[in-house]
């Protein structure tokens, strides 16, 4: 009896000793990073900078080995396809916000407000980035804080100086035709380029100016816009073209070749952001190249400067995978990351604690006196009218005249105020 009973203790001692391993086990066994799972995370960002971004998920996943993240680059079909996810509820766990956080995406949006990435926005970003109830749903890694960019060498070599308003502007553009040069370099194979012309010149012509530029402020919001007066924005773009003021092969040439042109002091003028200027640099490290404040139409108007939400990132807020996505974001913004994303992409941070290396950046800072203004189509257009003034951009250059181009903007904010 005695060696039955110490048999059944030996039993249970080897019984308890293994489910303790076994739990010991599972409890010590690698959790990889404590994070487990698939993700995706998208952006409609170009190469250059989607190779900065990929860097930093590489180390997140070295850091965390039982995630995957595929990020993925719509590029130039971003809002098509964005628009299309929406619909069916049926978003990327992370995507990218590119200007309409709050204006396109809030509802599909988590609030971020408890992440740390979250407290250390800058003041002029986070407002950008905020709903109406408070709620901060992106997280803007980089600002696009521009005017637009210029060659000091092209500008030195043609003894002209930074033109203050839009008449000093066309008049530099004259001398340089006049001289063999360019004065705006246009790449439209990607019709963005016309588009940002618009984008950043609306501005100063409907917007700003002391007499009327309120008015039309709120009348671009309530849908009273006298759409008229859209004819000295494309009319802008369409004396550009038709003066020669442009590259001859403005509607065909490849965004590849800006930096390039930059560089080399082929041109005057770029509407471009930041990143230009780094990456002329790296081919001419001594082109002397900087960014000016958008140029005025009314005299008694000041130059102002055109901001917003760069490379920034909202989680979708059904996402299955919220830890690793919550996780990533924060992982981005560890000091070292955001540092190396911003002078990874040449532009400014988002974040008040992070100061990067930025070509001239602190040049441009000389004109930190001056206004922000939203960006133009973020601000007093409805959702979906950059594809509009993409088309009409690239069709100013292809024949379409200032009459037509302002029925298309015209029917296009009509449309889509109702259906907003």
């Amino acid at each position: 009896m005695m060696k039955k009973l110490i048999a059944c203790l030996l039993v249970l001692l080897l019984v308890s000793s293994l489910s303790f391993a076994q739990g010991t086990n599972e409890e010590s066994a690698p959790k990889e990073g404590g994070l487990k799972g698939s993700i995706v995370m998208a952006t409609n960002a170009d190469e250059a900078q989607t190779s900065v971004i990929q860097s930093v998920i590489d180390k997140f996943i070295e850091e965390n080995p039982g995630v995957e993240v595929e990020y993925v680059s719509y590029g130039k079909d971003y809002e098509n396809l964005m628009k299309a996810k929406m619909a069916a509820n049926d978003l990327p766990d992370i995507f990218a916000t590119h200007g309409w956080a709050v204006n396109r995406y809030a509802e599909y949006l988590m609030p971020l407000n408890d992440l740390d990435a979250a407290k250390n926005l800058t003041q002029s970003i986070v407002g950008v980035v905020t709903t109406k109830d408070g709620s901060i749903v992106s997280i803007p890694f980089t600002v696009d804080n521009k005017g637009i960019i210029y060659s000091q060498d092209a500008l030195d070599k043609l003894g002209l100086s930074i033109p203050r308003t839009w008449d000093e502007f066309l008049n530099c553009c004259e001398v340089a035709k006049n001289n063999g040069m360019v004065g705006v370099y246009l790449a439209g194979k990607d019709n963005r380029s016309m588009a940002q012309v618009y984008d950043t010149s609306a501005q100063t012509w409907l917007v700003t100016y002391p007499n009327g530029g309120k008015e039309n402020q709120e009348a671009l919001l309530d849908g009273t816009f006298d759409w008229t007066q859209w004819g000295r924005v494309a009319g802008f773009l369409k004396t550009l073209w038709d003066n020669g003021y442009t590259n001859k092969d403005a509607n065909t040439a490849d965004t590849v070749y800006q930096a390039e042109k930059l560089a080399n002091a082929e041109c005057l003028f770029m509407f471009r952001n930041w990143s230009e200027i780094q990456a002329a640099l790296e081919i001419n490290p001594n082109a002397r190249l900087s960014m000016m404040p958008v140029p005025v139409w009314q005299e008694d108007d000041e130059p102002v400067l055109v901001g917003g939400e760069r490379e920034a990132y909202g989680i979708w807020k059904d996402s299955e995978h919220k830890d690793i996505a919550v996780a990533l974001i924060e992982f981005m913004a560890r000091p070292e990351n955001a540092t190396y994303i911003a002078e990874g992409t040449g532009m400014p941070s988002g974040f008040a604690h992070i100061d990067p290396d930025l070509p001239l950046f602190k040049e441009f800072q000389k004109y930190s006196n001056l206004r922000t203004m939203p960006i133009f189509d973020r601000e007093w257009l409805p959702s979906g009218m950059w594809a509009t003034m993409r088309t009409t951009g690239a069709g100013i250059t292809s024949g379409m005249s200032v009459e037509e181009a302002i029925k298309a903007m015209e029917e296009s904010y009509n449309n889509l105020r109702e259906q907003n």
